[in-house]
């Protein structure tokens, strides 16, 4: 993303100017025309000009937790009274994130000058995500903004508590990796060069252990930079394989299928889908409309085609639950309780529910993958210990023989 000073005049023919972050002129001119503007001129900034502090800014990280906390303290705000121009303000000048506080202010900026909410997050996409901008279109329709903004905060807040379990829980079998790794490096590279010269000067054959582990110690001392290369050049081409629409969505059906992994991301993209769609039907946006903002927002291949056909036959006149069955991606307790929401009426409910029942078996699923895991791992690590000192002290033990007689 790249950032573009623009002019241009709005429907009342005022002079607007402002920052927008796109990919290039291209983007923003067509940006600004769905916004209703007529574009006088799109430059870069100068860079010459620039100094050190705002070139580094761009680098800066955004967590998460900023945009909950500024939703929260937005919401609260604009519940207690305060316009929203006083209330960007108030938060731009408690923001310690210094990035976040510049996006901050060119919001406000582009509020004060006469555009909507909506319209001025829209030009930061990578900081303000499609759902949180279409979250905040039904609020300044609704004039539910503050109801919005708590729902937007407590959704990303759920979102986050899951992946911290999910890297918390694989924290420890990824340290026993990393150790596993180092000592093995550590006896190929620093400890088996030195008994080469003993096992050659002996002239005994070696036992294939031996072999097997001297060989790779060779291999790695000597071609190391050719690992690493290969790895180098294996990533990159499956990185543009899977950028390809075909190979995208061979590797996403992979994801769902592999044993105990595939089961706990299923688990995490459905809870995901549920709660979002919960989210945006709860604060009256149209199924359609709600469907289509979650496609945007979801990055399983398999799951976002399910959800394309899902909308599209709802778009044709189908019930609402008859296309999930459809699917087959949903369980079958997913699928009672759209219908139940369908014939009711509360929907929103009853997937929030859905979302609520998936949060203690992502759990559950998380604990019953680590206690996996890690005696797998420990268990590894020691097979490969043990062949590394069996393959040492073979020979050693036949060389004492030889001493002997």
């Amino acid at each position: 993303m790249t950032t573009f000073i623009y002019k241009a005049r709005n429907q009342q023919g005022e002079l607007v100017s402002g920052t927008m972050e796109m990919e290039n002129e291209q983007s923003i001119g067509s940006n600004l025309d769905k916004l209703g503007y007529s574009v006088l001129e799109i430059t870069r900034p100068n860079r010459y000009f620039v100094s050190f502090g705002d070139w580094f800014l761009r680098f800066q990280r955004l967590d998460k937790q900023e945009l909950i906390v500024f939703s929260r303290q937005l919401a609260t705000l604009i519940k207690s009274g305060m316009p929203l121009l006083p209330s960007l303000s108030t938060i731009c000048d408690q923001t310690t994130n210094r990035r976040f506080r510049v996006i901050i202010e060119d919001v406000r900026q582009s509020v004060q000058e006469g555009e909507s909410f909506s319209d001025s997050l829209v030009k930061h996409p990578t900081v303000f995500p499609e759902l949180f901008v279409s979250m905040v279109r039904v609020g300044e329709a609704g004039g539910i903004m503050d109801d919005v903004l708590n729902r937007l905060a407590l959704l990303s807040t759920q979102e986050m508590e899951i992946y911290s379990r999910i890297r918390s829980a694989m924290t420890y079998p990824i340290v026993l990796m990393v150790i596993a790794f180092v000592i093995v490096n550590f006896i190929m590279v620093g400890v088996l060069p030195k008994f080469v010269t003993v096992f050659n000067a002996s002239k005994a054959q070696l036992p294939l252990p031996t072999q097997i582990v001297l060989g790779m110690s060779w291999v790695i001392r000597n071609f190391w930079w050719a690992i690493l290369l290969g790895l180098a050049v294996c990533g990159f081409y499956f990185r543009r394989y899977i950028q390809t629409v075909r190979g995208r969505r061979r590797f996403h059906r992979l994801l769902l299928k592999i044993p105990v992994f595939g089961e706990l991301y299923t688990k995490i993209q459905i809870a995901r889908f549920a709660r979002t769609l919960s989210t945006l039907t709860g604060t009256g946006v149209p199924i359609l409309q709600a469907l289509m903002t979650v496609e945007k927002t979801i990055t399983n291949t398999v799951l976002r085609e399910a959800v394309e056909g899902i909308r599209a036959a709802i778009s044709a006149g189908s019930s609402v639950v008859e296309p999930f069955k459809a699917s087959g991606f949903f369980p079958p307790m997913v699928i009672q309780m759209i219908s139940i929401g369908e014939k009711s009426g509360k929907l929103d409910e009853m997937l929030e529910e859905v979302a609520g029942f998936y949060d203690p078996e992502i759990e559950y699923t998380i604990k019953n993958l680590t206690s996996l895991l890690e005696p797998f791992m420990l268990l590894c690590m020691g097979l490969m210990v043990a062949f590394i000192a069996l393959s040492v002290l073979l020979p050693i033990f036949n060389l004492m023989k030889v001493f002997r007689t």
